[in-house]
């Protein structure tokens, strides 16, 4: 193409070098501005969000979960991206639906340093805005005729989109349906906990089945849980199986609790119930948090756990 200039890729990343080859210095300029404006604005918006899951951890990813069609599921999902990638998801989070979303807040909840994460979300947004940019400069005369035959068919498109809008909404409800149903089982409130709590020994054994990464946003669990979040039934050797247990998360319906006592239900305890409205429920209550120091008390809980079985 005539025009076309010449840059050293040592000197410019591939990607905007490979972009120069197409086009001439003159359309050059402006789209380097679009993909620096984007990438900015996007760093705005996002640092106002990791201040917020900073300022107010898990109660804005609960938040956001309510808005969210996988409410049960979707913190659990981005912390875990976090657990296995680190801080560096940011740098392509924009690309993955959901994750898109929560990532921010959630590097926020969990204490990432903000030098790292003015760095790769600076990184991630480079690389959507530039993407997206090349995207459409590339395909530009693709994308037009796209456009024109959606203007051609008219309003059918439309309602085929709408469709399938309305059909994939429909199937994450009925998952959701599904899941709560599968999980419907009997459930110990506040007040009843803490009268067993006080009552006569052995007290029954209190689970945090929180993940790791939820614990670091919200450090505090009711006074003597242990706590435990996977191969959970393996870790209570020694715990009799009638003993009483209660399983509790942070997560909408107890989802995680849920899933944990069904665990523990078919390794032979017969005796386990989630807590109603897990952690928030019981700090709503009043009652006593204890701060986390996670091997300590895990420790101590244990043999508080096993003296009391005996």
């Amino acid at each position: 193409m005539t025009g076309a200039i010449t840059v050293s890729a040592s000197i410019v990343p591939g990607s905007f070098a490979a972009l120069t080859s197409f086009f001439p210095s003159a359309a050059f300029g402006p789209l380097v501005a679009i993909v620096i404006t984007a990438s900015v604005a996007a760093l705005i918006g996002d640092t106002l969000w990791f201040w917020l899951g900073r300022r107010y951890g898990s109660r804005i990813l609960a938040f956001m979960c309510k808005l969210s069609i996988s409410r049960d599921t979707c913190v659990n999902r981005s912390a875990g991206f976090f657990t296995r990638f680190g801080v560096r998801i940011l740098a392509v989070s924009k690309f993955i639906p959901g994750l898109s979303t929560l990532a921010i807040p959630v590097a926020g909840a969990t204490g990432i340093g903000f030098g790292s994460f003015l760095f790769y979300d600076l990184l991630g947004a480079l690389l959507w805005s530039g993407v997206g940019v090349a995207f459409g400069a590339v395909f530009a005369d693709l994308v037009d005729t796209a456009l024109a035959w959606l203007d051609w068919l008219g309003r059918g498109v439309i309602a085929v989109a709408l469709i399938a809008l309305a059909l994939y909404l429909a199937v994450r409800w009925w998952q959701r349906v599904a899941l709560l149903r599968r999980l419907r089982m009997a459930r110990i409130d506040i007040a009843t906990l803490r009268a067993l709590l006080a009552g006569a020994p052995p007290p029954p054994l209190v689970i945090d089945v929180r993940r790791p990464e939820r614990r670091a946003m919200d450090p505090f669990a009711i006074p003597g849980a242990l706590l435990l979040d996977e191969d959970i039934a393996s870790r209570l050797v020694g715990i009799a199986r009638d003993r009483k247990l209660v399983t509790y998360c942070d997560c909408p319906n107890e989802v995680s609790a849920a899933l944990a006592a069904r665990e523990l239900n078919a390794h032979g305890f017969t005796d386990v119930a989630p807590l109603v409205g897990g952690l928030a429920a019981w700090r709503a209550a009043g009652h006593a948090l204890d701060p986390l120091i996670i091997g300590t008390a895990n420790a101590a809980a244990q043999a508080v756990a096993k003296s009391s079985s005996a």
